[in-house]
């Protein structure tokens, strides 16, 4: 096992920031004594009609991180159920840490973060693989990265002191 390197990529100012929203970003409680109270059907339903986020408290840590970073290379890349819950997200990410919305990302299926990051890539052609940086609290999503390009990967644990 090699040590870790990604402290390295974080005092960068070339890195490019790939953050994801629920359970990064905020916190991903929205059930009464559970993650949810909803399954994923239920779910998309009852976004369209009421804005989850509006009131979502954003992470310290993660606007600490920002503070100093160049917004140009922060995007936001979530998964959403449909263009309410997108912009219930642009609204929250823009208001709590300055994201703007053109950098906010939105995928159907998780697996397309990684054509979102690619895409972005073409942005910065000279640039190293390893400075495209996804922060995720999914492994599924970050294995899923890791095994199929070379860009950088970060739990979100790496953020808990």
């Amino acid at each position: 096992m090699k040590e870790s390197k990604i402290k390295d990529l974080f005092n960068n100012e070339n890195t490019v920031y790939f953050f994801d929203v629920d359970g990064v970003l905020v916190s991903y409680d929205f059930g009464e004594y559970n993650h949810n109270f909803a399954n994923d059907e239920t779910w998309e339903k009852a976004i369209s009609e009421i804005n989850f986020y509006a009131n979502k408290r954003p992470i310290n840590t993660f606007q600490k991180f920002l503070a100093d970073k160049n917004m140009e290379r922060v995007y936001v890349l979530t998964k959403v159920s449909n263009t309410e819950e997108e912009s219930q997200k642009k609204e929250l990410v823009y208001k709590n840490y300055g994201i703007r919305g053109a950098n906010v990302l939105t995928v159907l299926k998780n697996e397309d973060k990684l054509t979102k990051m690619m895409e972005i890539k073409k942005k910065y052609p000279s640039l190293e693989d390893k400075y495209f940086v996804m922060i995720d609290d999914s492994v599924e999503i970050l294995n899923w990265i890791m095994e199929h390009s070379n860009f950088s990967t970060v739990h979100v644990s790496s953020f808990i002191p």
